[in-house]
């Protein structure tokens, strides 16, 4: 693949620094680790993948040992003396510490270790013959009963054993589950070896660092893959830095990647200041992208990968920042891909916010990656955090601040109570009128002008909802107390604005700092045109500025939010109102964390804040270095606080677990297809989602083994009257679809108005249950519980009886489902063969006790014709609990109950006699009024006759019947486990597996795909990185050709449009709009329709169509000024700029797709719609890349 590839040369105009950087769908991607991975050697059922050009000569199999003696770049590996392999030889070269770090060296020992220990075969013993071939004639055996009692031996239950190898679902797992991932902790040979470390570390701090950053930097300096778990501003940045300066001292390259844009504009600041050699990738910009570290967002490392990138040859080390942020629904899945597509000589560093899991999930990338990684994590916080609650509202309460939770994480129920008594007191005087300055009106309504009236926000106006009074009071108050800056978090964007107007009167800063904020503002604006430094949201974010307030969400135009965060770095900021997205950046602490609410809007519904939302945002309180702790308030609107429950699980609650967002998407199935060493279902079993059968497939295959092994070595039955052409594998089948089938129709019968009338207390039943142990047992009917479960009264010989059968019961709902299902099938099966297909089994004499027992519906192998009409239901329930009564156990039933049990008795003994008869199939389908249902019972019918009739089944008539029954059983277990663990190891057990085939099936439909071959069609597609099934086909219907730039803008907005206005937009048919909305909703239903039928969809999540931009856009590619086109929409400034940007990202897709069609009048048209777009403030520069 890509690593034999000839390094990029500069070979036209288009194969420009750009291509080598971002590679071409063109080029083949590097190879993935999971191709190299050992533990594809046990997988004796796998294949050896094809030859792979050059890059074979460096994997020697030898027989089938399926052992590497050498791997790229490292030298021979010296085989230990027992292993059996031709290629150990004198001459083998012994392995080159010098050309080999240490962690490639624990690698591959370890996994030549697990190899090591499948060599040696097990000792099989060998295989028994039984031969026999006496036989009875068919008069002398019937499988319906046998009439001499003295030779009946009722079977034995079979044994319940925990034999979890044999049975599936590995119920226990290893006690190092989590092999791959290895939880450090600063050691006292750990903090030798660092100090050791200290004069040649390949970056020196000015500060002592912690003991999870000395770890992650020996870590490092080891060559070991992290993932480290640490609160927000605990310091994650030392350990991202390390990583760059290791790859400046190898004279290698290091990418930095963030879940966000602006994030990484931040750290492109920060990191060049520092290094200085760091470069810039994103989607619309490229700044020194030779540089030995990149920065970038995870989706474009992703495209990276996929295209055969250049820097991957070079690259070192990669450091996933906020790998949190892989529990995103929309954009969780990038992560997956990135991290499965990394070439194995790529170390990973992971810097997370504390998640429970994060040794599974490091767990998880080693497996893929096939080495260790190691786990570093600390609660610790620099800061200590103080939680309050805050019921302020006016001068009397404004120092109404209850702290709930200490700086050690205590819960403070004092706080918690003094928070409620002061809020219901509020709320009372309000309520009350008190001082003539309350309500106007009764019963709570209205609102006066004084200090507790007037509310917003809509509903009741109860003191709660005045939220100026609140944030006037609150904000004194925290100014008073030394506690600015402060962020104030609110979870809507309107809210933001409405919160920092509504506090026009408020002024926190001083002349020197309003200087201060004057210069530089004008310095950040000063490139902007005239029209655009006058824009109404520039002067209203100035004049806040200038106050020392700010705002900071989505809708606020890029360069003013980072004009924002500079002013608030610098501490010209003093009240920031922002939305959640500013808990993700970096170096912004502040004093104070106020929290409007703990309720959010998650786009699907109104709930509450997760802990890991709650601390990522708490974590921004407290300056390391300047504060002692860090203070985070809960103002609390309503009329009471919080309850202590909900409080403890939102502040101290655990934080959300990393879960798989992993989704097969259309680019995915192309890009891999493109590929032919690469599979998709390779990339499916390495997904995150698969992570619990990725971990369980090595035990796996060794109890794969084991059950080949064991089959092999069983006993074949060498019987004239069995084995001749499966003999007894006939009965045997016929048996178990019949038994299977039987359990089946039961629940649908009972449906049936006259047989659920039959199926009534009292009437006599035969039965078979594994659970209870109930081999064709007649019972009495008690009780019908639901449409499922039957409660019935079961004869016992005496109280120890019932108690030992009771706890096997118990016994038997602790195993394996699997092993359950195994025991109740030959429970059914054992019955069958011993007392026929309706027979019953015989009742123990002398019968003192009885049992009730809960059977389902699938348990009844028969209904008989006798009934017992209003039997004491209550008496019997009485009496069975009195028994269950330690003292009252082995009392004698009462007489009721007692003629109850001796009729079940002479009931059985009727029945083996043919003296009670049980209604026939036939009978009951006679009685149903579903025609499907009565032709199933004339199957039924049909089947039973066929297992009774005397000469039907040879086999039946053999004296050796019962053990070679038993024998073949046991052989069909083995098979069975055998298959399903082939069926689990294999990839059409992949839960993604039905998804991949329907989107597959939507591709080859509409030609994407030929013959698994990507098509012209699906290269053009490949170009493309949002929407590209609906961009490609619009290409190809030259939907774009007789369009001018202004309205293809238009067009190619509605796939990049994050607003919506809220209502439905109505263009006129002849007017351009209406065209454009016609012409994408008719291609767009038609590869909807095409993907219903595969049970798919089209557009991914977060990539909806929308029409609300169109105009906008149109009039913006037409030149139109900005500060214009803001009076045709209520859409804020930076949703319109977000399109915009991402729609000049598309023009790029839609050119370089151009090319390769061979259409210049596209590619020329792309490049004059993006550069009627790309002007103004739309592309303003960000700061952090000029300032």
């Amino acid at each position: 693949m890509s690593i034999n590839r000839a390094p990029f040369k500069h070979q036209s105009i288009h194969n420009t620094v750009s291509s080598s950087i971002r590679g071409s769908p063109g080029n083949v991607p590097f190879l993935p680790g999971f191709l190299e991975e050992l533990d594809e050697m046990l997988d004796d059922n796998k294949k050896k993948s094809p030859s792979v050009g050059e890059e074979t000569k460096y994997l020697n199999f030898y027989d089938n040992d399926s052992l590497l003696t050498s791997v790229p770049t490292i030298g021979h590996i010296k085989l230990p003396d027992h292993v059996p392999n031709k290629a150990k030889s004198e001459n083998t070269k012994k392995l080159n510490i010098d050309e080999m770090d240490t962690f490639q060296l624990l690698d591959f020992v370890t996994a030549a270790d697990d190899v090591m220990h499948s060599v040696s075969p097990p000792k099989v013993r060998p295989k028994k013959k039984v031969n026999t071939s006496q036989t009875v004639s068919p008069d002398e055996f019937e499988i319906m009963e046998k009439h001499d009692d003295d030779e009946l031996e009722v079977p034995p239950m079979p044994k319940i054993e925990n034999k979890e190898h044999i049975f599936g679902e590995i119920t226990e797992k290893s006690k190092d589950q989590f092999e791959y991932a290895r939880r450090l902790a600063i050691s006292p040979e750990e903090e030798q070896e660092y100090r050791r470390l200290l004069p040649t570390m390949a970056r020196k701090y000015p500060f002592s660092l912690d003991p999870f950053q000395q770890s992650s930097v020996l870590c490092m300096e080891r060559g070991e893959s992290l993932f480290v778990a640490a609160h927000t501003s605990a310091g994650k940045t030392v350990v991202a830095e390390y990583a760059i300066a290791l790859c400046q001292a190898h004279k290698t390259r290091a990418v930095y990647t963030s879940p966000i844009k602006a994030l990484s504009n931040q750290k492109f600041r920060d990191f060049k200041q520092i290094f200085g050699d760091v470069g810039l990738v994103t989607g619309d910009i490229q700044l020194h992208p030779e540089a030995a570290c990149l920065i970038m967002t995870t989706e474009i490392l992703r495209s990276m990968l996929y295209n055969g990138s250049e820097v991957i040859r070079d690259l070192e080390w990669v450091v996933f920042d906020e790998v949190h942020y892989i529990n995103n629904e929309e954009r969780g899945h990038v992560w997956e891909e990135v991290l499965i597509m990394l070439p194995t000589h790529v170390k990973i560093v992971m810097l997370s916010a504390t998640v429970p899991n994060c040794v599974e999930f490091a767990d998880w990338v080693g497996r893929i990656k096939n080495r260790r990684i190691n786990v570093i994590s600390t609660d610790r916080r620099p800061v200590p955090l103080e939680h309050f609650l805050y019921t302020g509202q006016d001068g009397k309460t404004q120092r109404d601040l209850f702290k709930i939770i200490d700086r050690n994480g205590q819960f403070i129920l004092k706080g918690y109570n003094d928070a409620k008594e002061s809020k219901a007191k509020i709320y009372e005087k309000e309520n009350s009128g008190a001082g003539g300055r309350g309500m106007v009106r009764g019963g709570g309504r209205g609102g006066g002008r004084g200090n507790g009236g007037g509310g917003g926000g809509g509903g009741r106006n109860w003191p709660g909802k005045n939220d100026k009074n609140i944030y006037l009071n609150l904000i004194n108050f925290m100014k008073c107390s030394d506690q600015l800056p402060m962020v104030v978090f609110v979870f809507s964007r309107k809210r933001c604005d409405d919160n920092a107007q509504m506090l026009s009167s408020m002024n926190l800063t001083t002349e020197v700092e309003k200087q201060h904020v004057r210069s530089f503002f004008a310095q950040c604006i000063q490139r902007l045109k005239g029209s655009d430094k006058e824009l109404p949201q520039v002067l209203t974010m100035r004049e806040l500025c200038l106050r020392g307030f700010a705002v900071h969400h989505s809708g606020i135009l890029p360069i003013l939010k980072e004009v924002v965060e500079l002013l608030f770095q610098k501490g010209y900021v003093k009240i920031l109102f922002a939305t959640e997205t500013f808990a993700m950046g970096v170096n912004m602490p502040a004093r104070c964390v106020v929290f409007d609410s703990i309720m959010k809007h998650d786009g699907t519904e109104k709930r509450l804040l997760n802990p890991g939302e709650y601390t990522q945002m708490a974590g921004r309180a407290g300056r390391r270095g300047l504060d002692s702790t860090g203070t985070v308030v809960i103002i609390c609107k309503d009329q009471s606080v919080p309850q202590p429950d909900i409080l403890k699980n939102v502040i101290c609650g655990q934080a959300l677990r990393l879960e798989s967002k992993f989704r097969v998407t259309y680019a995915m199935i192309l890009n891999l297809l493109r590929v032919e060493q690469l599979k998709i279902e390779d990339m499916l079993q390495r997904s995150y989602v698969e992570s619990d059968s990725l971990r369980e497939s090595k035990d796996k295959r060794i109890t794969l083994k084991d059950a080949r092994q064991a089959l092999g070595a069983m006993e074949s039955i060498d019987c004239d009257t069995c084995s001749p052409n499966s003999q007894l594998r006939d009965f045997h089948d016929a048996l178990f679809n019949f038994v299977c089938r039987r359990e089946a129709i039961w629940p649908r019968l009972y449906e049936e108005n006259v047989i659920n009338k039959l199926v009534c207390s009292g009437r006599f039943l035969i039965v078979s249950n594994a659970a209870y142990q109930l081999q064709n047992e007649c019972v009495l009917l008690v009780k019908e519980l639901n449409n499922k479960s039957l409660q019935v009264l079961v004869p016992s010989k005496d109280a120890d009886e019932t108690s030992q059968k009771n706890s096997e019961t118990a016994m038997f709902a602790k195993l394996p489902k699997a092993q359950m299902s195994w025991i109740a099938e030959e429970n059914a099966m054992l019955s069958a063969t011993k007392f026929g297909t309706r027979g019953s089994s015989q009742c123990s004499s002398n019968i003192r006790s009885f049992r009730l027992c809960e059977i389902p519906l699938t348990s009844v192998v028969a209904i008989t014709k006798k009934v017992i009409k209003n039997i004491q239901s209550a008496e019997i329930f009485q009496e069975y609990n009195m028994s269950l009564i330690p003292r009252f156990r082995d009392r004698e039933v009462s007489e009721n109950v007692k003629k109850l049990i001796l009729q079940i008795s002479s009931s059985a003994l009727a029945l083996r006699n043919k003296e009670l008869e049980t209604y026939s199939w036939k009978e009951l389908g006679s009685f149903c009024q579903n025609l499907d249902l009565s032709l199933e019972t004339d199957v039924m019918d049909s089947l039973e006759n066929d297992l009774n009739i005397a000469n039907g089944f040879p086999a039946r008539h053999c004296t050796r019947f019962e053990e070679h029954f038993h024998l073949l059983r046991e052989r069909i277990k083995l098979e069975r486990r055998i298959q399903g663990l082939e069926y689990e190891l294999s990839t059409d057990a992949l839960l993604l597996g039905e998804e991949y085939n329907n989107r597959l099936k939507v591709l080859e439909a509409l030609n994407f795909v030929e013959k698994k071959m990507v098509s012209l069609k699906g290269r053009i597609a490949c170009e493309i990185h949002h929407q590209e099934l609906l961009i490609t086909e619009l290409i190809l219907d030259y939907k774009f050709h007789q369009r001018s730039p202004a309205e293809l803008a238009a067009l190619l907005s509605t796939l990049t449009c994050q607003y919506n206005c809220g209502k439905e937009l109505q263009f006129g048919s002849d007017t351009v709009f209406g065209q454009i909305s016609e012409s994408i909703k008719s291609v767009l239903t038609r590869l909807d329709a095409v993907a219903a039928k595969y049970k798919s969809q089209i557009s991914d999540i977060g990539c909806e169509i929308r029409f609300d931009l169109m105009q906008v856009v149109y009039e913006w590619a037409n030149g139109t000024p900005f500060y214009k086109i803001m009076e045709m929409t209520d859409c804020q400034e930076g949703l319109i700029v977000k399109c915009i940007q991402r729609l000049d990202e598309v023009c790029k897709d839609v050119r370089n797709a151009g090319r390769i069609v061979g259409d210049p009048a596209l590619v020329e048209k792309m490049e004059e719609v993006s550069a009627s777009i790309r002007r103004d403030i739309v592309f303003a520069a960000s700061l952090y890349t000029t300032v």
